[in-house]
């Protein structure tokens, strides 16, 4: 409690001054004063220890794909040549684009016998595949071929043989004089197969020839069967693959046409 002074003096002459103390009363609190200033800021605490690591959270969702990048360059530098030939492709399929014909007429009447006849007088073989002068046909490519022939007869008879290979296939006989006598005939042949006309003997070669009357021999590819355009090594081949040309075909036909014809009755 709070205590009051009281000082209490007499009138007299020998007044005397009491000082009394007596306790005070509290009164009502009175009302709350006005908020004093903010105290100045005060300086950072020290930093605490690192916490534990926290658990991994949740996978994120797929982001949106990124804008496509610029085009590469192109400016690589060539590779160098190869040092060796690589090794050959199989045989390709037969090229319609191979053509093979001819047309050849006698300049000689009585052909001899036991040969085959020659047909020098040219009147077509742009692929060069009949020797006129061995009167030959060689067959570039398998396949399916047409020939005929129409022979003049004159002062004699005429037996005569288309022959393929050394084997007659077909023959015709003419007797009459001033006639004449002909034949057509449908084959498949292999790659270098040869064919060619033959007349019997001496007594049976009255094929002819004058400015009125001509013999002739043709021939052409019908159909080519092959799978390729090898040759599969016989009678000398080499049995590499050739290109159907005259070149090629005429130095093959000289090799291999003259050589294995010999005196032999073929007919």
């Amino acid at each position: 409690g709070t205590w009051f002074v009281v000082f209490w003096c007499t009138a007299s002459a020998s007044s005397v001054c009491l000082t009394v103390m007596t306790p005070s009363v509290q009164g009502p609190p009175g009302l709350q004063g006005v908020p004093g200033p903010a105290g100045a800021r005060g300086l950072p605490g020290v930093q605490g220890p690192m916490g534990l690591k926290g658990l991994m959270g949740d996978k994120g969702d797929i982001g949106k794909p990124g804008e496509p990048g610029m085009n590469g360059t192109k400016d690589g530098v060539n590779g160098t040549n190869g040092s060796h030939m690589g090794i050959m492709g199989p045989p390709g399929p037969c090229s319609p684009a191979i053509q093979s014909a001819f047309s050849a007429a006698i300049n000689q009447s009585f052909p001899a016998p036991n040969w085959p006849v020659a047909f020098p007088v040219i009147i077509t073989n742009q692929q060069g595949h009949f020797n006129p002068i061995m009167g030959i046909y060689m067959a570039p490519v398998n396949g399916t071929y047409v020939f005929t022939y129409n022979l003049a007869v004159a002062t004699k008879p005429l037996t005569v043989g288309l022959f393929v290979n050394f084997n007659p296939v077909v023959k015709n006989t003419e007797v009459y004089s001033r006639s004449s006598t002909s034949q057509t005939i449908v084959l498949n042949l292999k790659s270098f197969d040869r064919v060619w006309l033959q007349v019997r003997n001496d007594l049976t070669n009255g094929m002819y020839t004058d400015s009125d009357s001509s013999s002739t021999f043709s021939g052409y590819l019908l159909k080519c069967t092959c799978a390729h355009l090898c040759a599969h090594g016989r009678a000398g081949l080499t049995g590499r693959c050739v290109q159907v040309h005259s070149g090629r075909i005429a130095i093959l036909r000289q090799r291999e046409v003259i050589a294995p014809l010999t005196k032999k009755n073929l007919v």
